[in-house]
């Protein structure tokens, strides 16, 4: 009885990451077709983001703040990944600082044709989505071995 359980647990823990991991690669995929404008920093700082979890010491995120204009419009947003995709990665202050000093001063704007204030700098890269899909994959495998007994 114990090894069906586990064994159902590894299955519903690789079938929900496969199913995660593309839908997210599905996302990225019609994220890179949104149109690229030049854009410059006009804020670098940190911040604490309100789904941030362990130590306090640990719950830091870089802030990068830019301006960019569509259509002869001015929007300013400070987002650095998709919203749709990832949130913002935590961690301690000093690397959160540095992860914001790291963008230069001119950036490139990707926004969303239809809403234009909602924009991001860089995507999530597919390594990532695809190291797990690769470990869901183990995991739905490893499942059967539970089964067998």
């Amino acid at each position: 009885m114990e090894s069906i359980i586990a064994g159902a647990f590894c299955l519903l823990i690789g079938i929900v990451g496969l199913w995660t991991a593309l839908w997210a690669l599905k996302a990225r995929a019609a994220l890179d077709r949104w149109p690229t404008t030049n854009g410059r920093v006009i804020k670098r700082d940190t911040f604490t983001p309100n789904y941030a979890s362990g130590p306090p010491a640990f719950r830091h995120a870089p802030l990068v703040r830019y301006i960019y204009q569509v259509s002869g419009r001015d929007f300013i947003n400070d987002r650095i990944h998709p919203n749709k995709i990832q949130q913002p990665v935590h961690n301690t202050e000093a690397w959160a600082r540095k992860r914001a000093e790291e963008f230069p001063e001119d950036v490139i704007v990707h926004y969303n044709p239809s809403d234009p204030g909602e924009s991001f700098l860089m995507q999530t890269p597919k390594k990532i989505l695809y190291v797990v899909i690769g470990a869901s994959c183990l995991a739905i495998l490893f499942s059967g071995l539970f089964f067998m007994k």
